[in-house]
């Protein structure tokens, strides 16, 4: 017996077709209609203010967090990478400067080198050695090409040296032009080479401390009118509520103005570290440096004259910017804060004293080479020796103290950073759990 055919059985296909793409756009529409007409709502509202703070909130906190731990990231890079690579970069010229004016002087000594003269020369060659590895251990693009030119050049310049030497010994007068070459190669190539790469570190450390210890406007910003938008939204809330205050929304408040403040003090702790680093410190250790740059040209240039048989006039100008760049920055450092131990004076004193004797040893040179007196002339080089090597001793000493100085306060500043990207992000964490607390008490009137 056959099954009978309901005639209603198209009512079943009509009921299972998918709904058109026009009826889906309907529902959207309709779908975000409602929600306006929930948002129009007492409820609605009350939902849009407190999503609206609570967005404010994190979005301050968040971007105040991750501008501080950004900050924190350069300090440490400032400290554990830019400054130790502007100091290797000084260390390289002020060695192979030393290197050169100590193997000239020798150079020139009557009779067999002395050996504490080549002993002097090695260890400057070995500490550039070693200042080089440090400074190719952080290189950058930059750098990268200067670092790698010196480390070329340097095995060239002690060829030559030891080939002017060997020359030397056995009488043979090419000697000195073995040694000429080496000292052009040094002055004309390596150290222009090195002094390009000190002014790049030392113009990058100067930048980076300069834009780390400006104070985070644009985030504090954030958070002030985070706790504006606050204090807004509970004034709305007692027009609406007739309640004059909400303790989630003044719980919140307080969380947002702390971490306003705690933000603010530690930016000021760090701009203030920053300024008495730069007025305390990277002035007088930025004056040292180039006096003692100076410093060794003049005495590479003292040096050469002899070599050549020139007049040491020629020189003369170079010694004088020499005494004065070291004289400004002997002045420096005295009326600085640097200037607080025992020993720091004394050190001013000798290196003030070594000044003069250098300054009459080279008057002394003047005067032998007017006369053509050349062994009175190596005589005085000799003398000077002894003074510029103590002069150089002194302003490295005093290079060490302003170095320790700027180091501690970059340490200073790095210590205030620290603890703010976290505790910041805690606290608008804990501001938006507390508006949430707070209003949920007017939802649950609706319900």
């Amino acid at each position: 017996m056959s099954t009978p055919v309901t005639q209603d059985h198209w009512l079943d296909a009509v009921g299972s077709q998918e709904p058109s793409k026009r009826q889906r756009a309907f529902a959207i529409v309709r779908g975000w209609l409602d929600s306006l007409d929930f948002l129009s709502t007492s409820p609605g509202k009350l939902a849009a203010v407190t999503t609206l703070v609570s967005i404010a909130i994190f979005a301050a906190g968040y971007s105040m967090s991750l501008s501080s731990d950004d900050r924190q990231q350069a300090l440490d890079t400032l400290i554990t990478t830019t400054e130790p690579m502007s100091y290797a970069s000084h260390n390289i010229y002020s060695s192979l400067s030393i290197a050169d004016t100590t193997a000239t002087t020798g150079f020139v000594q009557a009779g067999v080198e002395d050996p504490s003269t080549r002993d002097r020369y090695s260890e400057a060659i070995r500490l550039a050695s070693i200042s080089l590895a440090e400074a190719a251990a952080q290189q950058n693009e930059e750098t990268s090409p200067l670092i790698l030119e010196v480390q070329q050049q340097l095995p060239v310049y002690t060829g030559l040296v030891e080939t002017a030497r060997a020359n030397n010994r056995v009488g043979n007068p090419v000697g000195a032009a073995y040694m000429a070459e080496a000292s052009a190669l040094m002055r004309e190539q390596i150290l222009p080479t090195a002094a390009n790469l000190y002014a790049i570190t030392s113009d990058e450390m100067t930048t980076q401390q300069a834009h780390l210890t400006k104070i985070q406007w644009i985030p504090i910003s954030g958070l002030v009118a985070a706790v504006i938008l606050l204090v807004v939204a509970q004034w709305w809330l007692f027009r609406v509520t007739r309640r004059r205050l909400n303790a989630g929304f003044v719980v919140a408040t307080v969380l947002m103005v702390i971490a306003t403040g705690w933000v603010g003090a530690a930016n000021f702790m760090n701009w203030s570290a920053g300024s008495a680093a730069y007025q305390e410190a990277s002035a007088p250790l930025f004056s040292l440096t180039n006096a003692r740059i100076q410093a060794q040209k003049a005495r590479t240039e003292e040096t050469l004259s002899l070599i050549r048989r020139q007049n040491v006039n020629t020189s003369d100008t170079t010694f004088a910017q020499a005494t004065k760049r070291i004289n400004e920055a002997l002045d420096l450092f005295e009326h600085s804060s640097l200037n607080e131990t025992t020993a720091d004076k004394q050190t001013l004193l000798t290196a003030r004293s070594n000044v003069e004797s250098w300054t009459t040893h080279h008057r002394s040179l003047l005067q032998a080479q007017d006369t053509g007196d050349y062994s009175a002339a190596v005589a005085h080089i000799s003398g000077n020796t002894s003074s510029f090597d103590a002069l150089d001793q002194d302003l490295a000493a005093l290079m060490g103290k302003a170095r320790t100085s700027l180091r501690s306060y970059i340490n200073e500043g790095l210590s205030a950073t620290r603890l703010v990207a976290t505790p910041v992000l805690l606290l608008s964490l804990f501001s938006v759990f507390a508006v949430w607390i707070g209003i949920r008490p007017r939802f649950q009137e609706y319900l």
